[in-house]
């Protein structure tokens, strides 16, 4: 079987979330995924990777969306409105887990990043001097946050809400936990940044 971190596995699980419509299963699949792929490589079991997909589903069944006008029978749902369902139950796999990190030409040219919260995120490290404290780091952010600095919206009780690059005015938020956060460590070690 491939391995989870194949590109294509991931490039498949990527492209299924970004369609239009899915079943609940193969939503469920590319999500877990994307998910177990983003967490330290320590291989879970095909037997629990199996009972986290079949969670997911039953989940998504659950939530009774609308399914699509044209195939009314196919019973397949929008992958968009389940992550909107799931923004503060479950995590959701970054968008931008196979962007490369852009590397400095030289030491004038700015680095960009293709999601606004890596670079507060890496502010936040150079701050804590270099720790990766994911309380400490979340403090900090919350600062920011609080100091109304981009991408940031609100700190709440659920964690820091902040503006990806797509959003515009009256839009959802999304949102920052230590759960994401930990995943986004992951994430940004895994490419080098940290």
């Amino acid at each position: 079987m491939s391995k989870l971190t194949s590109k294509t596995i991931l490039k498949k699980a990527s492209s299924l979330l970004a369609q239009e419509f899915a079943t609940p299963k193969d939503i469920a699949w590319a999500w877990v995924t994307l998910l177990l792929s983003q967490e330290e490589q320590k291989r879970d079991s095909e037997e629990k990777r199996y009972a986290r997909i079949a969670e997911f589903e039953a989940w998504i069944a659950q939530l009774n969306l609308p399914n699509d006008p044209k195939n009314p029978m196919g019973g397949t749902v929008s992958p968009g409105s389940v992550k909107n369902s799931a923004r503060n139950v479950f995590e959701w796999p970054h968008e931008y887990i196979f962007d490369e990190p852009v590397t400095a030409k030289h030491l004038d040219s700015k680095v960009t990043y293709s999601d606004t919260i890596t670079k507060p995120i890496l502010d936040a490290i150079k701050d804590a001097g270099g720790s990766d404290d994911r309380p400490k780091l979340i403090a900090i952010l919350e600062g920011y946050a609080k100091e109304g600095k981009e991408p940031f919206a609100n700190v709440t009780p659920e964690g820091i809400e902040w503006k990806g690059s797509n959003w515009s005015e009256g839009g959802k938020y999304n949102l920052l936990t230590l759960k994401s956060l930990n995943n986004r460590l992951a994430n940004l070690r895994k490419k080098g940044l940290i």
